[in-house]
């Protein structure tokens, strides 16, 4: 079993000092438990120590990484990604560049529906090739834990494609993946002009999706775009209640376009997240902070689409555990580096860089239920690190999009 010493990085994030059973909130999300003068020795997949160099146990045979002047943290969990899809979406890229709204475009047989034909149109081999292209590059930049949503089949047998390849990409990469079936999505170009036909569609999904779904075991989660333009809050209510009965967990898509009640269904539910939430007031905040609900911030869709960033300093203050995810996806935002989103959730959400960066380490973490496993550096936690090439973690956001990160580490081995 292989070794490896991080020596004495100039500034050691640990996020080992506050709740680690939870996700941190308010105060509580700034503390990161920083270390001076420590060092942290891996033994094969897991940390074996972290503490002062001085008090090192002897490691025969170890390799030794020199990080003075270097800062170590936790590598990067995206809590929300659509990450396997087939094909893209450049044109409607330079659509809303030229003026149209991303829900016209949407409206109009382009945007999600636009995936799904080019996603059902691909086999499974070039499905995986095109999404592990991505995969790759979001590991180099940071990150190494994924939530995996389907979506873009709208259909039995593609999502269940969807999910298998997102099964198949953390078999061959090595990466943490957590699969989501998101089949209420958008509703089906067949079904999409008729009050019969969105009955019957979230029948589909209930009755025939997620019962194959659950029974294939291919699902850890399950979500729905509840907003305007896609499904309602009894819709959305119907689909999650279905999932729980299977034994899949919900989360939501919720308030990106305004208050059309998913952030409190998703407090209704305890859902383990509710995502964008770019409209919010005192009351949704409190429904959320009180049934636990972890709100997940997507800056980087606010920035494509130029839409208002979420309010990330409002929730904080009112006690709500907020998660920063990329929400990696091949229309409104196919932004794949967690580390640059980190930087929109200061300058767009208000949040300072500690709490951003425990928004995607820990606390994506717990939304994930992955927090016995990534987002901390202490003993027994899996090996997944990050060195910089600069002392300071804020770098990321001060210098946001530069190529600090010197090192990427993933269940104990360096794989960028």
């Amino acid at each position: 079993m292989s070794r490896t010493v991080l020596i004495e990085p100039a500034q050691l994030v640990t996020l080992a000092d506050g709740p680690k059973d939870r996700p941190r909130a308010g105060a509580a999300q700034a503390e990161l438990g920083l270390r001076a003068g420590h060092s942290v020795v891996i033994d094969g997949e897991r940390i074996a120590w972290v503490g002062p160099e001085r008090d090192r146990p002897r490691t025969p045979g170890a390799t030794e990484v020199d990080c003075r002047g270097k800062a170590v943290l936790p590598a990067l969990v995206d809590s929300h990604t659509h990450l396997v899809w087939g094909g893209d979406r450049k044109d409607e890229l330079e659509l809303r560049l030229g003026g149209a709204d991303y829900e016209h475009i949407f409206a109009a047989g382009g945007g999600i529906l636009s995936s799904v034909r080019q996603t059902r149109s691909i086999d499974d081999d070039e499905l995986l090739a095109q999404s592990r292209v991505r995969l790759e590059r979001m590991r180099r930049s940071g990150t190494t834990s994924f939530e995996i949503k389907s979506g873009y089949g709208l259909d039995l047998e593609t999502e269940l494609r969807q999910l298998r390849v997102a099964r198949r990409l953390a078999q061959e990469t090595g990466a943490r993946v957590r699969t989501t079936c998101l089949a209420a999505h958008a509703l089906p170009a067949d079904l999409r002009d008729s009050p019969a036909g969105r009955v019957e569609f979230v029948r589909r999904v209930c009755e025939d999706i997620l019962p194959a779904v659950a029974a294939a075991g291919l699902a850890d989660f399950c979500d729905v775009f509840c907003d305007r333009g896609a499904f309602t809050p009894d819709e959305t209510r119907q689909i999650l209640l279905a999932a729980r009965a299977l034994g899949v967990a919900p989360r939501l898509h919720a308030n990106e376009f305004g208050h059309t009640g998913g952030a409190l269904l998703a407090a209704e539910l305890h859902a383990l997240s509710a995502d964008h939430l770019l409209h919010l007031d005192d009351a949704e905040r409190a429904a959320l902070r009180d049934a636990g609900v972890v709100a997940t911030l997507l800056p980087g869709t606010s920035l494509v689409l130029g839409k208002p960033f979420a309010d990330g300093r409002a929730l904080v203050s009112a006690g709500v555990a907020v998660a920063v995810a990329s929400d990696c996806n091949p229309g409104s935002c196919a932004l794949e580096s967690l580390a640059l989103v980190l930087a929109l959730a200061c300058y767009g959400c208000r949040l300072s860089p500690a709490e951003a960066l425990c928004g995607a380490t820990h606390n994506a973490a717990c939304a994930l239920g992955l927090a016995d496993e990534v987002g901390r550096i202490e003993p027994g936690m899996s090996a997944d690190l990050l060195i910089l090439a600069t002392p300071d973690y804020r770098d990321l956001v001060y210098h946001a999009g530069s190529p600090l990160i010197s090192a990427v580490y993933q269940r104990g081995t360096q794989v960028a």
